[in-house]
């Protein structure tokens, strides 16, 4: 029973890629004939992206965590008046992040609008998408991931962040920064924008959903 469910699965996902190859819409064709390691549907990447960027927001409880031995590695024990100069890199995911979501949303709106497509238009639009994706996922998940991993060792206390502040030639991350960009700031930054490509997926699977 497993393997004629199997088997079911197999020929749906064959028939959906054979409707793909044949259907009218140029965008269909380009996205099943051409590469990428990502070929979910917009929507489905926003929601990546949307986990993401709510990720960041961890900054400020994990901030808020890191024991008291720490204090000498840091500007200030206060996430509200915290500015490490980490959040660099947290400014920068965080601006992939949602520069390339709206990348993404501009895609598919694109779509909706013009549809039926040339093919030009259709490989200008995969282009973009696969683009947005990789430099998302690829580079904006990167940053967020060693973002993270950097407020983690400040809550293995004082010896962890010494040990990898002496690892680092003395460089430690949570130096003051002089941006004016605080840790409490930043999070509820990325909380909102969380929120704002959440509503975005909403809008586009709506959208897109008038093709079908």
């Amino acid at each position: 029973m497993n393997r004629n469910h199997a088997d079911d699965t197999d020929d749906t996902s064959e028939d959906r890629i054979l409707q793909r190859v044949l259907s009218d819409s140029a965008y269909d064709r380009v996205r099943t004939e051409r590469f990428s390691h990502f070929k979910q549907p917009v929507p489905k990447k926003l929601g990546v992206q949307c986990a993401l960027i709510g990720a960041l927001a961890l900054t400020l409880p994990l901030y808020g965590l890191f024991p008291s031995g720490t204090a000498a590695y840091l500007p200030t024990v206060a996430p509200s008046t915290a500015s490490p100069i980490v959040l660099l890199m947290g400014l920068f995911a965080l601006a992939t992040q949602l520069g390339t979501a709206s990348l993404l949303v501009g895609v598919a709106l694109y779509r909706v609008r013009h549809e039926p497509l040339t093919e030009d238009q259709a490989v200008s639009l995969f282009t973009t998408e696969t683009f947005a994706t990789y430099l998302g996922f690829g580079t904006g998940g990167l940053a967020t991931v060693v973002l993270l991993s950097l407020f983690a060792l400040g809550l293995g206390g004082e010896s962890t962040l010494g040990a990898y502040v002496a690892a680092m030639d003395g460089t430690n991350p949570f130096r003051t920064s002089g941006l004016g960009v605080t840790v409490e700031t930043f999070a509820t930054v990325a909380l909102a924008g969380a929120l704002a490509v959440y509503v975005a997926r909403g809008y586009v699977t709506t959208r897109l959903a008038s093709l079908y």
